[in-house]
């Protein structure tokens, strides 16, 4: 069906002299309907001058409330969404969308304009459709509740249908214009708006400045009794009588099809007929997240909401009562201020309740919000109409001197008061929260909030009010400007019920503790200062905080460090905007320090006898001979990227790597994010700085290991602590770590078979006299790397296959050519077998196997010497032995080895197969030499290597069973040899 406020329709009218006041509309939208809706044409022009009577005594206000020099962002305004001028502000280009509905500047803005550019001159030009049908000043701005700290929300009612790229460039060129609002000290915030898309409730994003979905008929409740119309068309509900509000859009039609009104000439964004149950608790939400940083407004509008609440279904909404009045003709402009409204709805609604403690905290909440400290004295002889207003307030109210005394020295309110004045406000915001709920789930009320703006408030709300192990809880939600103290005082607790810190206001003695309450106390040291700092308790002279008593494991040195440190991470505990983006996305860390031994020094035994331990060894993670670990206490502060300061406690043996891991768990690999730098600091021992350099390394290196390279899914990182051994590897995207208590268990866990390529990185401290990480510096993706080291009669050989899977075997060694021939002559076997496989293999196109041999430099360091190999073929010094099917399966019962032509078969030989075997080798042998036994082929399915499928075997299966069989076989060959 058409619509006559959309359309300019060529309609019918029908009169009926009989009834004046009953008319029968027949429009081109093909239906009759009757309207029995009294107009008065007279009273319409009353009602509309009324208005705009209260209207322009409320700019005249907004004016009056700047200083000078702003003065010239209100004149300005719509000029400069009236025009594009290249050298006024805002401007972008001559196609920006522009023209505002019934505007024409006067000569004072011409006169501001000229001031600003000289060279500006106004010249009038008619257009067919104007792209901006009006602006409006929302919010406080012209009311009680304005003062110099308060922002602009300004509404640009732009025409429907407007084309994206053109709503965009109108957006961009609001942003100019706050850009110059910002440099007379303005805090301005536009919202393009279109009446069809709200009527619609077709909702901006949520942002921290927009309500998004959470609220539709509040917010227009807010709009009709706020709202400012600064130019272009004025709202049409203005002329809608209090009494049709329920019959709005048939009264609406009515005006426009009888052309009492032009629809050109009006902005309709719809009627307050009702205030829908569902809307309650996305409202309430949104509330609670402006109530983070601005709690006071924020409580004065859920205790209204809370007020409508109980009016429910018949609620009168202020917007209502604002109407009420203009067409009853009682304009008085402090009663209609729309913030005295709001205060008096909510005092009637608490009154009649009696609860008289909820009253004096709404009062205060509207006090504060008004900002006029009532306590000093006029300024000047002329009074301002919002002192007179206040004044009126507070003696109705019955406030005394002293109170508002009080009052007016908030900013300079101490811990104690602020920590009392948190507690009532969290408890009145969750009280409120409980009673929207719980009326919503009466109305079984469906959500009008959409799901992706319910949840980030609500992980607003979390960061804000949850609390859970090691966050630091912010105390001050812009109740005080200051809470510094002269003096602190912090004390171990050491009891049999707990363990940990506590700060007390001024300078208590542990006699005196008992009776004495402590601001606070934690499990933690580091949690403790942190809260200290970043709810700005700590006055930087260094004398303001002591310990006690001063003999404890903290020293006041150390304390001093520490804070400095806080200090220079964090300085003044300022955090970072968590804004709604932000929150759109999972939490990361965006800063984090790490203090080790905190309070704990790791030789405390040589230090209190005045000695040290000294040693060649100086890794702080393994130092001296007995590989001793240094850092044994971790505790880390970290701030999110929703703003959440948290902190984190690790002791214990595998203390580091539970860090490590938990740090990078932030991040996940594939996240194409690097984890930020974590600065380490330890002030506990003589060793300190070398034990927090030694972490800032290990930080640096394995977050370059891990973040930076095309394998780091797969890719391994080993290091030693102490005693032990940890391989650090991808497990759902997040590092994790396997301890192993030896370094032949570490190599044998490096051998394990992977599920695409994964090199290995290893701490350079952690094999001593190895060549094993030159060797893995070398590995290559789909290459097979023979390295080997010869020592006295024996060769140690690594071998890392195509995934970097490590195989490590110490052999006799006779010479090169053999060593090398019968290992080349087994891969090549193996990688012939993996190529025939059904699924794609991990093996590069080039077969050649490369081969190094390790040795020593003139400096003894060691170096890789590259081999010059060939693919194997011709004449073998050793027999082809042959070993297939499985060791394990049914007792030997499908095992053979063949040597050369001949089989042995685990079926005849049963577990004597190995002895036969090297016999028969022997007696081939033309020395009879006993030298080792090498296997060159093995034929096994998939499952008997140890994996489900072919797409994972690797040649790390074949080479581990190579090993187990030619160790019997060669145990078999010694026992012979014996007999």
């Amino acid at each position: 069906m058409a619509n006559p406020r959309t359309h300019d329709p060529d309609a019918q009218l029908v009169r009926d002299d009989a009834d004046p006041d009953e008319r029968v509309v027949k429009a081109d939208f093909g239906h009759k309907r009757n309207v029995k809706l009294p107009i008065d044409a007279l009273e319409l022009r009353a009602v509309k001058r009324r208005f705009t009577a209260l209207n322009k005594d409320r700019l005249r206000r907004v004016q009056e409330s700047l200083e000078p020099r702003q003065r010239v962002f209100i004149e300005l305004l719509p000029l400069l969404f009236h025009i594009n001028h290249p050298m006024l502000p805002g401007y972008l280009s001559n196609k920006t969308p522009c023209g505002i509905s019934d505007y024409s500047p006067g000569k004072r803005c011409l006169q501001s304009a000229r001031r600003m550019a000289k060279s500006f001159s106004y010249q009038r030009r008619a257009q067919r459709r104007y792209s901006i049908h009006a602006l409006y000043l929302m919010g406080s701005t012209g009311t009680i509740a304005y003062s110099k700290t308060s922002d602009f929300d300004i509404w640009i009612c732009h025409r429907p249908g407007l084309a994206e790229y053109d709503v965009e460039a109108l957006r961009e060129k609001a942003c100019g214009i706050r850009s110059w609002a910002e440099s007379l000290g303005l805090e301005v915030h536009f919202f393009l708006m279109d009446d069809v898309s709200f009527r619609e409730q077709e909702h901006q994003q949520l942002t921290d400045e927009n309500a998004g979905s959470s609220q539709h008929h509040l917010l227009l409740d807010e709009f009709y009794r706020t709202g400012l119309l600064v130019a272009g068309r004025y709202p049409v509900w203005w002329l809608v009588p209090p009494q049709y509000e329920s019959q709005y859009d048939e009264y609406v039609d009515k005006l426009i099809v009888n052309r009492f009104i032009k629809a050109n000439d009006t902005v309709d964004f719809g009627g307050l007929s009702q205030l829908p149950s569902e809307e309650f608790f996305g409202a309430t939400l949104w509330q609670l997240y402006k109530a983070v940083d601005s709690p006071y407004k924020s409580i004065l509008k859920i205790l209204l909401m809370e007020a409508y609440a109980s009016q429910y279904p018949d609620v009168e909404m202020l917007a209502i009562r604002f109407k009420k009045a203009v067409h009853n003709a009682d304009v008085q402009l402090d009663q209609l201020d729309p913030y005295v409204m709001m205060c008096n709805t909510v005092e009637e609604y608490l009154f009649s309740r009696k609860e008289l403690e909820r009253l004096d905290l709404a009062r205060r909440c509207f006090y504060f919000k008004v900002n006029e400290p009532m306590s000093k004295p006029d300024k000047g002889r002329r009074q301002s109409w919002r002192r007179e207003a206040i004044r009126e307030l507070i003696n109705a109210w019955g406030w005394s001197r002293a109170k508002l005394v009080s009052l007016d020295r908030r900013r300079q309110w101490k811990i104690k008061r602020v920590l009392e004045e948190r507690h009532v406000l969290v408890n009145e915001l969750t009280r409120s929260y409980r009673a929207l709920s719980q009326f919503g789930r009466e109305q079984n009320s469906d959500l009008t909030i959409n799901s992706a703006d319910l949840n980030l408030l609500g992980r607003k709300l979390y960061v804000a009010f949850e609390r859970k192990a090691g966050k630091v809880e912010m105390i001050n939600p812009g109740v005080s400007k200051d809470l510094s103290e002269e003096r602190l005082s912090v004390h171990p607790i050491e009891d049999d019920s707990q363990r940990g810190w506590a700060v007390f206001r001024g300078t208590v003695l542990v006699r005196d503790a008992p009776e004495h309450t402590p601001l606070k106390r934690t499990s933690s040291l580091l949690e403790l200062l942190a809260w200290c700092h970043f709810n700005g308790l700590v006055n930087r002279n260094p004398t303001s905080i002591s310990i006690q008593p001063p003999d404890c494991s903290l020293s006041q040195w150390e304390l001093r460090c520490v804070l400095d440190c806080l200090q220079q991470m964090f300085p003044k505990g300022g955090l970072p905007e968590n804004d709604m983006q932000s929150l759109a996305e999972t939490a990361t860390i965006r800063q984090a320090g790490l203090f080790i031994n905190l309070a704990y020094d790791p030789m405390s035994k040589l230090t209190r006898n005045g000695m040290q331990l000294v040693s060649e060894r100086i890794d702080p993670l393994s130092y001296g001979g007995q590989w001793e670990n240094l850092a044994v206490h971790f505790e880390m502060v970290a701030i999110t990227s929703w703003s959440e300061v948290l902190t984190f406690r690790y002791s214990g043996n595998t203390a580091l790597l539970d860090c490590l891991c938990d740090y990078f768990a932030w991040t996940p690999v594939s996240s194409g994010r690097t984890p930020p730098p974590v600065p380490c600091f330890s002030f506990s021992s003589s060793r300190g700085p070398i034990i927090a350099r030694r972490l800032e390394e290990l930080f640096t290196e394995l977050t370059e290991f891990f973040y930076r390279n095309h394998w780091r899914r797969y890719a391994r990182y080993a290091i030693r602590i102490g005693q032990h051994y940890f391989v650090l590897q991808c497990e759902h995207d997040i590092p994790r770590y396997t301890e192993l208590d030896s370094q032949g268990a570490l190599l044998n866990h490096l051998g394990l078979p992977q599920p695409a390529f994964s090199p290995i990185g290893i701490d350079g401290r952690t094999l001593n006299d190895s060549p094993l990480q030159l060797a893995l510096e070398h590995n290559r993706e789909g290459v097979v790397q023979l390295f080997y080291q010869v020592q006295g009669g024996r060769a140690r050989v690594y071998i890392l296959d195509e995934r970097g899977s490590l195989f490590h075997q110490s052999v006799a060694f006779h010479d090169r050519q053999t060593l090398l021939g019968q290992f080349q002559c087994f891969l090549e076997a193996v990688h012939f077998r993996m190529r025939n496989m059904i699924a794609p293999h991990s093996l590069s196109d080039n077969q050649e196997i490369e081969c190094y041999q390790i040795n020593r430099d003139n400096r003894d360091q060691f170096v890789l010497e590259k081999l010059q190999t060939t693919p194997y073929s011709g004449v073998r010094r050793y027999m082809d032995v042959q070993v297939i099917g499985d060791l394990e399966s049914d007792h030997y019962g499908s095992f053979s080895i063949f040597c050369g032509d001949h089989e042995f078969s685990a079926l005849e030989h049963g577990d004597r197969i190995f002895q036969r075997v090297a016999e028969h080798i022997t007696h081939k042998r033309e020395s009879g030499s006993s030298y080792p036994i090498y296997i060159t082929d093995i034929d096994l399915n998939p499952t008997m290597l140890g994996t489900d499928n072919v797409d994972g075997v690797q040649s790390i299966h074949f080479l581990n069973y190579k090993k187990r069989i030619e160790s019997l076989l060669n145990e078999a060959l010694q026992k012979n040899r014996q007999l």
